[in-house]
């Protein structure tokens, strides 16, 4: 919550904060996304939701929609009860460390406090147009899988589009 609520108000301090989140399928992702939210929104910030995705899929959207930051819920490779979060900026990388820093201020309590969003401040929540479709990995032998992503946007379908994922 409260690294919502620094984000939101951060990102929110010249204009209205559009900032993405993607979430991996651990049960704790789906914790993290509603306490990110609710941190968001009361700080002012606008919200979309990816919901199951890949950071690599968060850092795209973030650049290529322009938005303010993006924000990843996974612990990547750890076990499966532990969880994490990566924040990207709106370049589509990591966040910068002295951002990183001012959280970890504001989260132990060494910064002033930040105001909440009130009436039509507050920020809304929406679906990222990106959230639709749905998606599955096919082995194909030799320890490579395709993953499908099966969408259809503006009129195209890009039903059975094939990428190769490798390491996974």
């Amino acid at each position: 919550y409260q690294v919502g609520r620094y984000l939101g108000w951060y990102f929110s301090r010249s204009h209205r904060a559009r900032i993405v989140i993607g979430k991996d399928t651990r049960r704790s992702s789906y914790m993290f996304e509603y306490a990110l939210v609710a941190g968001l929104t009361a700080s002012g910030a606008d919200v979309y939701l990816l919901h199951v995705t890949t950071t690599p899929s968060v850092s795209y959207v973030v650049r290529s929609e322009e938005f303010d930051c993006g924000i990843m819920i996974s612990a990547s490779h750890n076990p499966y009860y532990d969880n994490g979060i990566k924040v990207i900026n709106g370049k589509g990388q990591k966040l910068e460390a002295n951002v990183e820093n001012l959280i970890e201020q504001y989260i132990d309590g060494l910064t002033d406090s930040i105001p909440y969003a009130t009436k039509d401040k507050i920020g809304s929540v929406n679906l990222s147009r990106y959230s639709y479709g749905s998606a599955k990995w096919t082995n194909v032998g030799k320890g490579e899988y395709y993953f499908y992503f099966v969408k259809a946007r503006d009129g195209v379908s890009v039903r059975s589009s094939k990428v190769i994922m490798k390491g996974y």
